[in-house]
């Protein structure tokens, strides 16, 4: 006996393929731009005082593993 179910055959037309490929360079368009206006709002700098601070709090922190306390965190004067 014989299988009479068929699949139904897939094709693709020229216009959805068209549509489906503009729809997703629109969609990545937008994606690059988003991330470009990110990028750029966000390279900014340190100010040199800010990175002065950050070095003597380095300099100056400390910690110290006792028996009794455990770690210890000092900030040294």
């Amino acid at each position: 006996m014989k299988n009479n179910f068929r699949l139904p055959m897939k094709k693709n037309s020229t216009l959805i393929y068209f549509v489906n490929k503009f729809e997703v360079e629109l969609t990545q368009s937008k994606v690059d731009e988003v991330i470009e206006n990110s990028l750029t709002k966000m390279v900014s700098e340190p100010s040199e005082r800010s990175i002065g601070n950050i070095l003597d709090f380095a300099r100056s922190y400390e910690v110290l593993k006792t028996e009794s306390t455990g770690h210890v965190e000092m900030i040294l004067n």
